[in-house]
């Protein structure tokens, strides 16, 4: 399916094969967007330009898995904090990160305000508990480490977009990513229903909203 000005929902997922995802719903577009910062923030940029030039305002939805040193294989996580994971908050970086908040509209906040323990941190690496770089950051207790959340949720922060994110624990940091794609066999549909089940409330937002309206 390609975008067009009946979309209401696009779900943003990093590789396909993290998701277990039908729907005959032309207002829903599952929308592949590379994995990485770099690609997801060149992916959302190119289709922020084609939901201008519809006149659009669809929620966008990110969907996949993460890193977790706090929760189970397979466990589902809504997270509501976000932050870039590489440079996180010491020296000059701090000039140029943003700490966002939020399911929906995303909003930037001071960083006293910001709580790690519910936060999705954003990195190039898939990270490991035994490094050094895990054990310089340990004390923050991140919920979770994933490698495009962040780019994506300050776009949409920029843009007043609407976004979402759910996540799904593949890994537990201990070096056992290797086991990725075979882990995905095993919860990509799990992740699969929890998100029919997510679509489902945001409808039944839409037709409170509306009633609320009318």
């Amino acid at each position: 399916m390609i975008l067009h000005k009946d979309i209401e929902t696009i779900i943003l997922v990093a590789n396909r094969n993290e998701l277990s995802f039908a729907t005959t719903d032309e207002s829903i577009l599952v929308y592949e967007i590379g994995v990485g910062k770099v690609n997801a923030l060149l992916s959302i940029a190119t289709l922020y330009e084609d939901i201008k030039a519809l006149n659009i305002n669809p929620v966008l939805l990110n969907v996949g898995t993460v890193g977790c040193t706090r929760y189970p294989v397979g466990h589902v996580l809504y997270p509501s904090y976000y932050a870039q994971g590489d440079a996180y908050t010491d020296g000059f970086f701090l000039e140029n990160t943003l700490f966002l908040k939020g399911q929906g509209m995303i909003e930037s906040i001071p960083m006293d305000e910001f709580r790690y323990e519910e936060a999705l941190l954003t990195s190039d690496r898939f990270i490991n508990v035994n490094t050094a770089f895990y054990q310089d950051i340990t004390h923050l207790d991140p919920l979770a480490f994933d490698m495009e959340g962040y780019a994506l949720a300050s776009f949409c922060f920029q843009k007043n977009l609407l976004f979402y994110s759910i996540k799904i624990v593949s890994d537990n940091c201990d070096g056992t990513v290797k086991d990725w794609e075979s882990i995905l066999g095993e919860i990509s549909g799990r992740l699969g229903d929890i998100l029919d089940q997510f679509m489902q409330s945001l409808d039944q937002k839409k037709v409170a909203g509306s009633t609320m309206l009318s």
